[in-house]
């Protein structure tokens, strides 16, 4: 096994996602299952499947297709606002799509006649978040052109929470949804199946039984993968939260001082760190650095083991209190390694970053 690297235990994912999937059944609402977090990767969508969701929902149009080839037969949803110049890879890759400029959905009506396609598209709907989607006010007068489309389905509306502007989901927020729903269904003269949500900031309204019926879709990567609900800043506690761990190799250790020696300005990222003078601590240098993750968002899973700071390459910790420390038989050192609870951004990076090894157990 190469460093650093990123282990998947697929059990406890399918766990999770199991889990997710019986609570969300017992209030009618779908799971779509967001692979982004491990960008896209088909084994993620092998488990999602096995877990019962109802399809996969990824940002990239890539990850999409790296699902798709891998023989998937999940329905695939494309949940970024859709690019001009992408559109002619949509109809093939994504079987429905967030929309939010009737230009983009118009022009995605061409290609769909062009090449004899059909797509469904799910309207996106900006409830406060203030990120993609049309504002309620412009809806009534949305419905009226989306009539004219031929080849583009619209099969509900779509709204994110807690995303760019951290705006919470609430039962209101879901209520307004079902109205714009409804204004939009009265303008088309049809029903729209799906009112779809996301992500995992929705779960703890879900448990509580406080999401009205026709809210029926919820798309979700973060708690399945993490067990953690960053939205509210809690361990979702009938979730694992050990599924996915990153692995650093310790590439030197020893007793070094806790501060600096000489004047300090700003390190490479233009930063200028603060140090607390502790005295002589045993530290040690990992090979994991910020190229290869976002080493603010590690956790320590070893008691004891603190970060201090980290390069582009390098990454400091401070093991003085470490348990292996005081026990010899398992003292750390070159060779060996350290474990770290990944939150959401450092599990995105280091999947994206291409100098960390995913490994599904």
């Amino acid at each position: 096994m190469g460093f650093p690297v990123m282990r998947i235990d697929g059990k406890k994912v399918l766990d999770n996602a199991r889990r997710v999937a019986e609570l969300c059944a017992g209030r009618d609402i779908e799971v779509w299952g967001v692979t982004k977090g491990l960008s896209g990767d088909p084994r993620l969508a092998e488990i999602y499947g096995r877990a019962g969701f109802a399809g996969i929902s990824d940002s990239r149009l890539a990850n999409l297709r790296k699902i798709r080839d891998s023989g998937s037969e999940l329905p695939r949803q494309l949940i970024r606002i859709a690019m001009i110049s992408e559109l002619p890879d949509i109809p093939g890759t994504a079987d429905v799509s967030l929309e939010s400029e009737l230009s983009t959905i118009r022009e995605l009506d061409a290609i769909c006649l062009h090449t004899g396609a059909r797509h469904d598209v799910l309207l996106a709907v900006d409830v406060g978040d203030l990120r993609e989607g049309f504002w309620p006010s412009e809806l009534t007068r949305v419905g009226g052109e989306l009539s004219r489309l031929k080849h583009v389905s619209i099969t509900g509306i779509a709204t994110n929470f807690a995303c760019a502007s951290g705006v919470l989901p609430s039962s209101e927020k879901f209520e307004d949804l079902l109205i714009y729903r409804d204004m939009l269904q009265d303008t088309l003269g049809r029903e729209l199946p799906y009112i779809s949500v996301g992500g995992t900031c929705c779960l703890g309204l879900i448990e509580e039984g406080r999401v009205p019926k026709g809210i029926n879709q919820l798309r979700i990567g973060e708690g399945v993968l993490l067990g953690r609900d960053t939205a509210y800043q809690r361990d979702i506690p009938y979730l694992d939260r050990t599924a996915v761990v990153i692995s650093a190799e310790i590439i030197e250790c020893r007793r070094k001082p806790s501060a600096p020696d000489g004047e300090t300005g700003c390190q490479a990222f233009g930063e200028k760190p603060v140090f607390i003078d502790r005295g002589m601590r045993q530290r040690a240098l990992l090979g994991i650095g910020r190229q290869d993750v976002d080493t603010g968002r590690l956790i320590p899973l070893q008691d004891g083991v603190h970060i201090i700071t980290a390069s582009s390459d390098h990454m400091v910790t401070d093991v003085t209190d470490a348990d292996s420390i005081r026990a010899p038989e398992a003292k750390l050192r070159p060779g060996n390694s350290l474990d770290f609870r990944p939150l959401y951004p450092a599990m995105l990076s280091a999947a994206t970053s291409g100098y960390v090894a995913v490994e599904f157990e």
